[in-house]
């Protein structure tokens, strides 16, 4: 009985040979290497979001851009030269603010009055 790798190799080498003949070039059989899919969750969009708007801030601070320079830039037409900003983000304008819950859940707290004691005990039924 051949060892667990040597069995393993060889179902690895089955694998690659049925891709290479699926998805591989017809004349090489080499398989073609894909970029991955770029995608971003919105929460990396927020973040990159609010860094590009902080790193704006800290630029006019150091005055390494005025607000004269921007205003100037969309007087002369070079918007369409300067407008590709590092990445354009759809960010929801409105949030809203749930109120926080106490850890009750639907107790309304403790009665104003306490339970009446039974006028009757309920020993002594005839």
């Amino acid at each position: 009985m051949p060892a667990f790798n040597v069995v393993q190799r060889r179902r690895r080498a089955a694998i690659a040979e049925n891709k290479r003949d699926k998805h591989g070039d017809p004349v090489t059989r080499k398989l073609k290497q894909r970029s991955q899919t770029i995608s971003l969750s919105g929460k990396r969009k927020r973040k990159l979001f609010k860094k590009w708007r902080r790193d704006q801030k800290d630029a006019i601070a150091k005055g390494l851009i005025t607000m004269e320079d921007v205003e100037m830039a969309v007087v002369e037409g070079t918007s369409e030269k300067v407008n590709k900003a590092p990445l354009a983000f759809s960010v929801k304008k409105s949030l809203t603010v749930k109120p926080k819950r106490s850890g009750k859940k639907g107790r309304k707290g403790k009665p104003e009055k306490p339970a009446q004691e039974a006028a009757v005990d309920a020993m002594e039924f005839e």
